[in-house]
């Protein structure tokens, strides 16, 4: 018996027929007895609401949920996205791939196990409409199972060490069969890529590309990378796996393609304000087509005719674009200055009127694409937009022309100096007109050409 009068108190009698009271003593000292519909009713609502309200809600989830999934599903296709390393089209990417699956397998058996043993815990030891908060029976410890779960994992995670040590390996002892007479370096800039041809391997550069390299199919290809500036992270994953350019150090890497096809890359290490801008692409010709390629590189640009929208291109190009970018046959690194046009004669490898030999561009890295056979690219600005149509070969104009016009337009950069820097990183704004941007496409669109 309660003493205070004012207190209400509600108890629970358990009995053979379950029949439940509920005691309410009121201001008088009496008591009122309400029957076992009204009372355990409100007992009933006071315990079972907050599991009714759960089930509602989860109930209500569940097209949310069912329709998250169904979201995370599409994201798995492999349409539009040629950044996957689930479709390797070369001998070096295949390995990593033996590799992949396996260990893929293990992670999703483990993943099911683990959910499956906490979904069936949580619901086979979950509190029950009507039974009492009671705080659990607590155990302590099993040897058996505290065993298994130490064993278990650890078995599971050496034997995924040893196939990763075997895949290592073989990539390695792979790489070292290249028998290949030419060797491309890989520099790494902010933010694009250079790619330098040595033919003889014999430390000279016979040509240099940007954005896009050129390989033989069904050929193992020795790549040695470096970076000018930063460090930056090469990466075609259906070729092979990521390798580090980092200033100052040379990292080897060797790729095949099976068949001849265009890969997308990235580069995978934060190099800066553009470092999401920063693609590569690695074109797999044919031996005889990649031969044919490497012909038309070795040529000097022609010069455009006299009076022509492109000698006009030129011009501008030589005042305004010659500080950052080169063109051999008109500022090579070697080329000998003149001052009157009659003195023109690439085949002495003479400067354009005017024009300096090339001394590196006013960038942090030194450097900025060659631009010689510019037409034999197909995308530009870090690998981001289209220069041409790899079906009709027929020029992007717009986006070249919008390119020259406001490059910040196009990619985020820091073309002015900072943080104590002589130079900016990426290209500035120049002071062009309408027409000069005209005149400049037009001797841009033709660069490329194979010369005799």
């Amino acid at each position: 018996m309660v003493s205070d009068p004012n207190v209400a108190e509600l108890q629970l009698a358990s009995g053979e027929s379950r029949r439940q009271t509920d005691a309410v003593h009121v201001g008088d000292g009496s008591t009122k007895a309400m029957g076992r519909g009204s009372g355990r009713g409100e007992v009933e609502k006071r315990m079972m609401s907050p599991t009714t309200k759960d089930t509602g809600r989860l109930r209500r989830l569940w097209p949310a949920v069912l329709g998250l999934g169904l979201v995370v599903l599409a994201g798995c296709s492999d349409s539009g996205r040629p950044l996957t390393t689930l479709d390797p089209q070369g001998e070096a990417s295949s390995t990593i791939h033996s590799l992949v699956l396996p260990v893929f397998v293990m992670a999703g058996v483990v993943f099911v196990l683990i959910n499956v043993g906490v979904l069936y815990v949580a619901r086979k030891y979950r509190r029950r409409p009507g039974e009492d908060d009671v705080f659990p029976l607590q155990i302590h410890g099993n040897t058996k199972l505290e065993l298994g779960w130490t064993i278990g994992p650890a078995a599971v995670m050496a034997v995924v060490a040893a196939m990763t040590v075997n895949t290592m390996v073989d990539l390695s002892n792979k790489g070292g069969k290249s028998t290949q007479a030419f060797e491309i370096t890989v520099v790494g800039h902010q933010w694009w890529w250079s790619f330098e041809y040595d033919l003889g391997r014999d430390g000279t550069i016979d040509f240099e590309t940007a954005n896009e390299m050129v390989i033989p199919s069904g050929e193992t290809v020795q790549l040695t990378l470096t970076s000018r500036d930063v460090i930056h992270s090469f990466w075609i994953p259906a070729l092979n796996g990521k390798k580090d350019a980092a200033p100052g150090r040379e990292h080897p890497l060797w790729m095949q393609a099976d068949n001849p096809g265009r890969f997308l890359g990235q580069c995978t290490e934060f190099c800066g304000l553009s470092h999401g801008y920063m693609r590569m692409l690695v074109d797999a010709k044919t031996p005889d087509q990649f031969q044919a390629w490497v012909e038309d590189q070795q040529t000097k640009a022609a010069l455009p005719e006299e009076g022509s929208a492109a000698r006009r291109g030129l011009e501008t190009f030589a005042g305004q674009c010659a500080s950052c970018h080169i063109v051999e046959g008109i500022n090579g690194p070697d080329c000998t200055p003149i001052t009157e046009l009659e003195a023109y004669d690439p085949t002495e490898n003479t400067c354009w009127v005017g024009a300096s030999p090339y001394a590196g561009a006013a960038q942090v890295s030194g450097a900025a694409p060659n631009l010689t056979h510019l037409m034999s690219r197909y995308i530009f600005v870090g690998g981001l937009y289209e220069l041409r149509n790899v079906e009709t070969g027929e020029l992007n104009r717009n986006n070249l022309e919008g390119w020259i016009r406001n490059p910040q337009d196009y990619k985020p950069m820091a073309p002015d100096p900072t943080r104590g820097n002589l130079y900016g990183r990426g290209m500035p704004k120049l002071p062009l007109t309408e027409d000069q941007i005209d005149d400049l496409v037009a001797y841009l669109s033709t660069l490329g050409a194979t010369r005799a």
